[in-house]
């Protein structure tokens, strides 16, 4: 199988979680870990296809499969006991999102590279920063990561789950709103959500309905 393939696999696997109503007795687990498997053989099916003509090859896309699959796959351990299974498939995406970062920059003159590819990284970096950032109480790197991916991609979509530029602007809001910067989170949330928030003038229970609505799918 070429490496589009085996990539084709792996979403498929990853999109049976989080975009089909899988079976009862169907694990996510089994599919988070044929997904990664997946990706892993589409690593090497890359080695394979491209180190033979002395091209470098589009890593990124394996590594931002394996990225957001681990990231994934950590939100199956939220229990406190099992805080060290999270963290240690956190600590893997980040080195594969690192990866595909690290891959895309050296080929930045490719023209075949599209917004796409660098945004689901920039996505992927953006939420695992947020998440890293509650126990660190440092959002930097999660509103820098965010901040390129709204300027890149300003109608961005992530393809293999239900997660948009909205979503992207909801996680900066809350950013803001725990920072206890309201006018930005406002700016963030009309961005969202279109609400009536007046950054200029906020009024702090408009703003925490803003957050409301749009956590409740309105």
């Amino acid at each position: 199988l070429d490496y589009e393939e085996y990539l084709y696999q792996g979403w498929n696997a990853f999109e049976a979680v989080n975009l089909d109503e899988i079976s009862q007795d169907s694990s996510s687990t089994y599919y988070y870990n044929f997904a990664l498997g997946m990706f892993d053989a589409s690593v090497q099916a890359i080695d394979y296809e491209f180190n033979s003509q002395n091209l470098i090859g589009p890593y990124y896309k394996s590594y931002n499969g394996i990225g957001w699959t681990q990231l994934y796959y950590s939100s199956e351990f939220l229990e406190p006991e099992f805080h060290y299974i999270r963290d240690s498939l956190r600590q893997e995406s980040k080195i594969y999102f690192d990866k595909s970062l690290f891959s895309l920059n050296s080929q930045s003159s490719n023209s075949n590279i599209i917004s796409k590819d660098k945004c689901d990284t920039y996505s992927g970096l953006g939420y695992l920063h947020y998440y890293n950032g509650l126990d660190t109480f440092s959002f930097d790197s999660s509103l820098m990561f965010s901040e390129n991916l709204v300027n890149e991609c300003p109608e961005y979509f992530f393809e293999h789950d239900e997660l948009d530029f909205r979503n992207i602007h909801y996680l900066r809001g809350k950013i803001y709103l725990f920072q206890n910067d309201y006018s930005q989170a406002c700016i963030e949330m009309n961005k969202a959500n279109a609400c009536e928030c007046d950054s200029s003038n906020v009024n702090i229970d408009i703003l925490l309905d803003c957050f409301d609505l749009f956590s409740n799918g309105n």
